[in-house]
């Protein structure tokens, strides 16, 4: 079985297909970013090894484009024209939601609005016409397999309720970092209103301003309430969860929250040194 009627899948099948892409896109960006970088670093919002838009793209090419399934050029132009609408799509929503936008293309040639670039929908038209001509043959081969068909339910109830666990866990964790945000946007204004009229007060950027004050208390130059200090240590402290945020997703970027994630990848860079010198010490020794 090469080809199959795709609109007469069932629910199970479909959503099998849709886990199988999501894990080969999960792998390939991996691969990708992996090579751009130059480090191993977990993509993807979800906790396990899936990427569902390379899920929902695959979809979508094998559903809408499958009249032109055979004549390559078009695959690839179609392939490319919706895989980047998506992308788009997809950039532009999790920003309204998040207020932060966790892709940003700004740097490359040819790009839109730093949400989509010629360089990534070419390489989503090379993966159209590899998916319809090579991928696909063997996800179908391994999905419809007569000896599998009798545990499909239960390998759909599973996959279905650890996706489900794990989408719950993510947007909790995406809520929080929005909320987290949020607070240090709100007491980087409060620095600024109770301090900014100093002459020694840094307010270049959050970071600093954070640095300025805490300074100031520790040797004594200005008092301030348990309160005030608990805060400052929390926000000088790392936050673990937009810091793993923030290595998936390097290039993220926010207008809402610009000054808070300035913050975060000055104190992700700050403990990267630490740890390096600390590092370099122990060899020296």
């Amino acid at each position: 079985m090469n080809q199959i009627n795709m609109p007469l899948i069932d629910s199970q099948h479909l959503f099998l297909l849709f886990i199988f892409y999501s894990f080969v896109g999960w792998i390939c960006e991996e691969i990708w970013v992996s090579s751009l970088y130059r480090k191993i670093e977990k993509r993807g919002m979800l906790h396990g090894p899936i990427c569902p838009i390379y899920g929902f793209g695959a979809l979508i090419i094998l559903f809408g484009i499958y009249p032109w399934r055979e004549t390559w050029f078009r695959l690839f132009v179609a392939s490319a024209i919706l895989a980047s609408i998506l992308e788009y799509f997809s950039s532009w929503l999790l920003e309204t939601i998040f207020h932060t936008k966790w892709w940003d293309y700004s740097a490359h040639k040819f790009n839109l609005n730093g949400r989509i670039c010629l360089l990534n929908s070419c390489a989503f038209g090379l993966g159209g016409v590899a998916l319809e001509h090579f991928l696909h043959p063997i996800a179908v081969n391994l999905i419809f397999a007569p000896k599998i068909q009798p545990f499909i339910p239960s390998i759909y109830y599973a996959f279905s309720t650890i996706l489900g666990i794990d989408v719950i866990f993510t947007i909790k964790r995406l809520v929080r970092f929005s909320e987290t945000m949020e607070k240090l946007k709100m007491f980087g204004e409060q620095l600024k209103e109770k301090y900014g009229s100093e002459s020694w007060f840094a307010d270049t950027n959050l970071h600093t301003m954070i640095q300025s004050v805490k300074a100031r208390i520790e040797s004594g130059s200005i008092q301030a309430s348990e309160k005030m200090r608990e805060r400052l240590e929390k926000f000088s402290r790392r936050q673990h969860n937009e810091e793993s945020l923030f290595r998936k997703f390097p290039t993220m970027s926010s207008r809402e929250y610009k000054l808070p994630l300035d913050h975060i990848k000055q104190t992700l860079k700050e403990y990267i040194e630490k740890k390096r010198n600390e590092r370099l010490s122990k060899i020296r020794k």
